[in-house]
């Protein structure tokens, strides 16, 4: 799109009921002409991006679209992404964000899955009326996402509007942000971080910083992008970012404030290579499912990390655990007003529906897979998965504790701990992604000396793990690769049985 200096089409940008577009409005008529979004081919002003969200609204009225329709906006994370949103809020319906540099068999599952009324798709410039009999949302439904399927066939998940505006206030608020700050977005379009990315900076006057799209596709390019555009806030998956630092030197980040890391655990290797690059840098950990509206429990590090899992702390307010234990593990539960809406109708497994997340009485529920405990100062460690936790040989093995151990190997960037063959061996993988001089068979032999029988059947060395479009390790990509290479190495040893 071509941004226009005119005043928008419509004088009713901000009057729709989205509490997002009702906390926008003072702002974008305070500072019309203060930068809002800044990208590769130049910026864009409050007034011009107001301009740009009552074009695309006026393009989705005259396509008559049932009120509360999903509306699908394609995007490789370009800047237009801030205006497509924010019109199809204002139009009455929900956007559904959908990143073009993920799989196309992923694009269609989703598509086919939330029946949306509209696509707009940004890489063209294109609006097209979609389906013949498209969904209604809920009133409260601020947007539309689907889980990232690392464990399994992705979900659709409503979310909350309210509760965006919650942790986004709840954020500014932390961080003490105003119209000065800048923040990155580099979040994947369909991850619903990218929300965090995009609005944090708009509440308070400032800037989005939006690379080009080669810079949040290479991680080569994303720590010296960081630096040119002095941002100052950045939201990352710790997998990812750890790409992003093995390709720092010898650049450094003197302006970045606050970095935000979720959706994988977080240990003190990692929070320290951030240190040295980004040594004015203030690291949070935050916790939540999407079910629950982006985050729920935040604890701000201090330097020097203490060894090993760093915790997630505590709930965000109006935020609490369900029924913790007070020693020992515990499967997490979290509660909250500001909670999704549920599950899509007919995207989900009857168990996911009807169990792990339920909505009364203005209030949602969910129950994770995740297992928890609290220390003594009350503030919540997340350990893992519950299947993290498996039997091998009638003795039980901690999966999560070995992918720590492993991690605590200076030359080990990343690593994924997992079981194959449960029904029969049993045997336990240790998947690694290290430097270039990490040696799988020394590697190994240091594991041995600190684990003695509870070591791993195997460890195998990656050079790099493959990452689905959210950042986090693809772990069913992992799997399969685990799977085959064991398959090659059996097929190997009868080959050579049948030659002798």
């Amino acid at each position: 799109m071509t941004y226009a200096d005119s005043a928008p089409r419509s004088t009713s940008l901000f009057d729709a009921a989205c509490p997002l577009l009702t906390r926008l409005r003072p702002v974008f008529e305070g500072q019309p002409n203060a930068v809002a979004v800044r990208g590769p081919n130049g910026s864009m002003s409050y007034r011009q991006l107001a301009a740009a969200a009552a074009d695309w609204r006026h393009q989705l009225d005259v396509l008559d679209l049932p009120p509360r329709s999903p509306v699908a906006i394609l995007s490789a994370g370009s800047a237009d992404l801030v205006s497509a949103y924010l019109g199809v809020r204002a139009a009455g319906l929900v956007p559904l964000l959908i990143d073009t540099l993920s799989p196309l068999a992923r694009r269609v599952e989703i598509l086919r899955a939330a029946r949306p009324a509209a696509a707009l798709d940004l890489t063209t410039g294109e609006l097209t009326a979609t389906a013949a009999e498209p969904r209604t949302l809920p009133a409260d439904a601020g947007y539309l996402t689907f889980s990232s399927g690392s464990q399994g066939v992705p979900k659709g998940i409503v979310g909350n509007a309210h509760g965006i505006l919650n942790f986004l206030e709840w954020q500014r608020k932390l961080v003490g942000l105003d119209a000065s700050c800048r923040v990155a977005l580099l979040s994947a379009p369909s991850f619903d971080v990218v929300l965090r990315d995009m609005f944090l900076p708009l509440i308070c006057g400032g800037e989005l910083c939006v690379p080009a799209i080669q810079v949040r596709s290479d991680p080569r390019a994303v720590v010296p992008w960081l630096a040119d555009s002095q941002v100052e806030v950045v939201h990352a998956v710790p997998s990812l970012s750890t790409r992003w630092l093995a390709h720092a030197d010898p650049v450094r980040l003197p302006r970045l404030r606050w970095l935000f890391l979720a959706g994988e655990p977080l240990y003190d290797r990692h929070v320290e290579r951030w240190a040295a690059v980004a040594p004015s840098t203030r690291v949070v950990n935050l916790y939540g499912p999407s079910e629950m509206t982006l985050a729920q429990f935040w604890h701000l590090i201090e330097l020097p990390p203490p060894a090993g899992l760093q915790p997630v702390g505590r709930p965000l307010p109006g935020i609490r655990l369900v029924d913790p234990e007070a020693a020992g593990s515990f499967q997490i539960a979290i509660e909250s007003r500001h909670g999704s809406l549920g599950y899509l109708t007919g995207a989900t497994v009857p168990a996911d529906q009807f169990d792990l997340l339920t909505r009364q009485d203005g209030s949602t529920r969910f129950r994770t897979q995740d297992r928890g405990r609290l220390d003594a100062e009350g503030r919540l460690y997340v350990e893992g998965r519950l299947d993290n936790v498996v039997k091998r040989n009638g003795v039980m093995v901690d999966l999560g504790k070995l992918t720590a151990l492993a991690l605590g190997h200076p030359q080990v960037r990343q690593a994924y701990c997992l079981q194959v063959d449960p029904d029969s061996s049993g045997d336990v993988v240790l998947v690694v992604e290290g430097t270039g001089d990490l040696s799988e068979r020394e590697f190994s032999k240091d594991l041995r000396r600190s684990l003695g029988t509870a070591m791993p059947n195997e460890v195998l060395l990656l050079d790099a793990f493959p990452m689905l479009p959210n950042g986090k390790i693809d772990r069913q990509r992992v799997r399969s690769e685990v799977e085959q290479r064991r398959a090659a190495r059996r097929s190997a040893v009868v080959a050579a049985d049948r030659t002798v």
